[in-house]
Order: C-alpha cells, then structure tokens, then sequence
C-alpha cells in the first residue's frame, strides 16, 4: 500500500540535476565517438569473458612446462 502510494507522488526514486544533464546529453548525442566505441566493445570483452569463463583445459598442467 505503502509503495502504491510512494508511486502516485512520484517518490520512487531521485534524480539529480546531474543525471538529468546527462540523459539530456546523451539523448542529443547519440553518435559515440571512436574512444567510446572502443571502451564499449573493451568492457563487452570483459563482461562476456566473466559471465561465460573457458573452462581449462585438463590435459594443460602448469607443470606440464617444468
């Protein structure tokens, strides 16, 4: 009920000036430039490399080399 209510005034969650600025610009700005294009596909490296780990593989020892 609480929640229902909170929702109706408009209470759910806070926006800064900021983060409005930020949308805004991002909105007017659709077009990302060379480094950020190079950031986002780093960080989707990084993100599927975490979410789907290689499983190692049983016949490589780390003394296979010694």
């Amino acid at each position: 009920m609480l929640s229902m209510i909170k929702t109706f005034l408009g209470l759910d969650f806070y926006t800064s000036e900021l983060d409005d600025f930020l949308m805004d610009f991002d909105k007017r700005h659709p077009k990302l430039s060379r480094s950020q294009r190079m950031e986002l596909d780093k960080y989707k490296r990084v993100y599927e490399r975490r979410d789907k780990p290689e499983e190692p593989s049983a016949d490589k020892s780390f003394w296979a080399g010694f």
